[in-house]
């Protein structure tokens, strides 16, 4: 589990459906895509993650001291077999924080820079984790970013 602090309590939702549109490209490109091809089709990543994408480099940046990913880098991220945590849930912990859970396969250490990056390109502001937490924390929160928004 990641904690996510966003810009202000009233963005929670906004970045819970931003962050699952991005997975769900993902997933999908990992499903659909031809990883020997020099490029990934790009058409299910929203629209709204060009300006985003800009957006999120210096907080990646100030975090992990890295530079930023390009959209292709992200797409062959989740090249089957590559990834070592799979999606789980976006929750609500309390006012601008946000919980981003994942199975690590009851890994402690696992590689997930693709899903910082994601996180960032959603609108966090910070981040923390991953924490290894129990499912029960999980199901007594409120997910985030499921239903249909304006």
């Amino acid at each position: 589990m990641f904690y996510i602090e966003v810009k202000a309590w009233n963005e929670a939702e906004v970045f819970g459906r931003r962050l699952r549109e991005l997975v769900r490209a993902g997933v999908k490109a990992g499903l659909e895509a031809d990883f020997k091809a020099e490029t990934i089709s790009e058409t299910d990543v929203p629209a709204w993650a060009a300006d985003a994408w800009a957006e999120a480099a210096p907080r990646y940046a100030a975090h992990r001291g890295d530079e930023e990913w390009a959209v292709q880098d992200l797409l062959y991220s989740f090249e089957p077999g590559q990834r070592t945590w799979s999606w789980w849930d976006v929750t609500l912990a309390f006012g601008n924080i946000v919980c981003v859970w994942i199975d690590s396969h009851e890994e402690a250490v696992y590689g997930c820079e693709e899903l910082r990056w994601m996180v960032y390109v959603a609108g966090a502001r910070s981040v923390v984790g991953p924490l290894l937490r129990e499912v029960g924390e999980w199901e007594r929160s409120a997910s985030l970013g499921s239903g249909v928004l304006p």
